[in-house]
This record gives structure tokens, C-alpha cells and sequence, in this order.
């Protein structure tokens, strides 16, 4: 499930980042998704785009998409905020499913693609560790809602950048980008966009002969 993380700016909302990777063969996803935050008004928050993109685990290129948008339950209504930051629209997301049938969706986008196979080693990759430690678990509780073990573990990509270059990129993709002389690809705070530089930013520390390893500690 790519920006900087919401934990970074005292818990504003920001679209969820994070990716999967998988190894020897299995492919890493790349999974952010956009949420509304109490700093908008809206307690709890709530997932509004859910994207991940599969990525080749050798070539670090993108092999499938699944992309969402999410009908928020407990606050319908997005805040102009919400829409200015983010780009999502009222239209975008009514009608859409509910968090909890998008959660099931991923896990049957997740076992076409091979990626529930026992065989098959794979982690998350996420920019910061907000996602997938507080925002995921966070509104899973409210709702009543379990949370899946694949989302349990993760690889914090800022974590790796300032291993692989030294330096913390305390504004998230925008400074990894910047380090790695890279262009931003499509617009901040855009879900989609977001798992498109993630997954750009691992190719590229891939191809400087960086090993991803897994950062979050066990629940």
C-alpha cells in the first residue's frame, strides 16, 4: 500500500503508502492508500483509496494493479480539505464499497496473484510506518474488523533510504526523489501516484545493489 507519512506531521492525513515485496520470484506491491484525518474534522479516520501495484521482485517492474476507491461509513461526507489535498472528489467515492469489502477484495486480488502461495516469502513495503502499525489497525478496530497477517510486517522505505544513502528524508518521497535525482511521478497525496514512486524509488535503491529488509518489529 506512497508520500510522506502522517505520523511525520503530527497525524494530518495523508494518502497511505506502502508496497509489497516478494522474493526469490514473487513480486513487491506497492500500497498506498488516502485517508481523512481528525486534523480535517473526521474521528476517526477513514481509508477513502486503496491502491497497490505488484512489482516483478527481480526487475522491480510493475507486473498488476489493484486500485479502489473507498465509501467512508462513519463520516460520508469528505471535507473540502480532503478533496483539495488529495484530488478525490464527493463522486469518486460514493457508492463505492465499504472498507471491509475492498479487504476482501485485496485478498482475492492477492491469492490470483500468487501471493498467499506458503511458498511464496513477501513483505510490505510502506513510506513510514504509519500505515500499516496505526492508520490499517486503527480503523480495523473501530469497525470491528480483522486485520489480515500479510499486513502485520513491513519494510519502512524511509527507514531503507537512510540506510542506503545516509540521510533521513524528512519530507518522504518528495526529498527520496530529490536524492535519488529522481522526477515525481503524477501528483502528491494521490494514492496511485504515490505506490508509483515507491515503487520507483526501490527500483532505483535495487539497482544501486541495495538489499530490502524487513523493519517493523513483530506484533
Amino acid at each position: 500500500m506512497a508520500t510522506a507519512s502522517p505520523a511525520s506531521d503530527g497525524g494530518r492525513g495523508r494518502p497511505w503508502e506502502a508496497g509489497l515485496v516478494s522474493w526469490p520470484t514473487a513480486p513487491p506491491l506497492t500500497l498506498p492508500w488516502t485517508w481523512m484525518g481528525p486534523s480535517w474534522g473526521q474521528h476517526p479516520g477513514e481509508i477513502i483509496e486503496f491502491p497497490i501495484l505488484k512489482l516483478n521482485g527481480r526487475t522491480m517492474e510493475i507486473e498488476s494493479t489493484f486500485h479502489m476507491y473507498v465509501q467512508p461509513v462513519v463520516h460520508p461526507q469528505l471535507t473540502p480539505f480532503c478533496t483539495e489535498l488529495t484530488g478525490i472528489i464527493q463522486a469518486m467515492v460514493d457508492g463505492q464499497p465499504s472498507l471491509q469489502q475492498v479487504l476482501e477484495r485485496v485478498d482475492e486480488w492477492m491469492a490470483k496473484e500468487g501471493l498467499l502461495d506458503p511458498n511464496v516469502k513477501s513483505i510490505f513495503v510502506t513510506c513510514g510506518d504509519w500505515d500499516l502499525k496505526v492508520m490499517l489497525p486503527g480503523q480495523c478496530q473501530y469497525l470491528g474488523l480483522p486485520v489480515a497477517d500479510y499486513f502485520k510486517q513491513w519494510i519502512n522505505l524511509k527507514k531503507a533510504y537512510s540506510f542506503a544513502m545516509g540521510c533521513w528524508p524528512k519530507n518522504g518521497l518528495l526529498d527520496m526523489n530529490k536524492g535519488l535525482s529522481l522526477q515525481h511521478i503524477g501528483r502528491p497525496h494521490s494514492g496511485i501516484d504515490d505506490c508509483k514512486n515507491i515503487a520507483n524509488i526501490m527500483k532505483t535503491l535495487a539497482y544501486r545493489g541495495f538489499i530490502f529488509k524487513q523493519t517493523s518489529k513483530p506484533f
